[in-house]
């Protein structure tokens, strides 16, 4: 099974609750990005792995219209589930490969990312198809988890999540990702970090971790190295177990 096939695999089954996910529905960082994104009403937009559509249902009241994309057509049968239940006539949803768009260039002024891009297995290639869809000065708002900058800790912290969901690419240190963004032809004009907590069982189950890797990720989490404690902050409360992770949101626009 490749990287894209593991995702729908993962995806396919978890769509459900990715609906009525707190951290994707009404996560922090949605209300930060839509806030940083100067949208204007004749814009067209794409939101990228849109997953269960959060990102897309809050910017189609903004925007004329907006194209929400998905390699996993069960999350996108759940996008345009809520899209009908709230009303938003704009959105159109659509099955596509984020590192190979079905679009045209130049034929968004905005597109979208959130919480997915630590699932591309070629992240280059989905930055460069970021930009390729992008109109000269049009806007990527992103949004995904970031991990510290230390090689150490950050291979712990990937470890850590891979186990709990095999469809884990990487994450990168925002260092990373700016740089990144940069060398594709962005202009990084805004950032915004902020961190959340997780209560584990809730987090393992949106992805159906068996007992046994449940058990190996509690244990993950005793054995934290000093510079991993700095973002997953493990915390010990009578039956329960909590842990932080780090995000980001970046707004950027395209030169040229």
């Amino acid at each position: 099974m490749d990287a894209k096939d593991r995702v729908q695999a993962q995806f396919g089954r978890s769509a459900a609750s990715y609906a009525t996910s707190d951290v994707h529905a009404r996560g922090d960082s949605l209300a930060i990005l839509a806030e940083l994104i100067p949208a204007e009403p004749g814009w067209r937009a794409l939101d990228v792995a849109t997953g269960a559509g959060h990102t897309a249902l809050a910017m189609a009241p903004r925007v004329a219209h907006v194209t929400a994309a998905d390699l996993t057509t069960e999350m996108l049968e759940q996008t345009a589930r809520l899209a009908h239940e709230r009303g938003l006539a704009n959105i159109e949803v659509r099955r596509a490969d984020a590192e190979a768009l079905p679009f045209p260039d130049a034929s968004f002024d905005l597109v979208t990312c959130r919480l997915a891009f630590h699932h591309f297995a070629h992240p280059e290639t989905g930055i460069a198809e970021f930009a390729r869809v992008l109109r000269p000065g049009g806007v990527l708002g992103f949004t995904d988890n970031v991990t510290v900058e230390d090689p150490v800790g950050a291979a712990y912290y990937n470890a850590y999540e891979t186990l709990r969901d095999p469809s884990h690419h990487e994450v990168l240190p925002l260092s990373g990702l700016i740089a990144r963004f940069e060398r594709a032809g962005f202009r990084v004009e805004a950032t915004r970090s902020l961190s959340k907590e997780f209560e584990f069982e809730p987090w393992a189950d949106r992805m159906h971790v068996s007992a046994a890797d449940k058990v190996r990720l509690v244990d993950m989490l005793r054995d934290v190295p000093a510079t991993a404690r700095l973002v997953l902050a493990p915390r010990f409360a009578a039956d329960t177990v909590w842990f932080t992770l780090w995000e980001t949101v970046i707004v950027a626009r395209k030169l040229g």
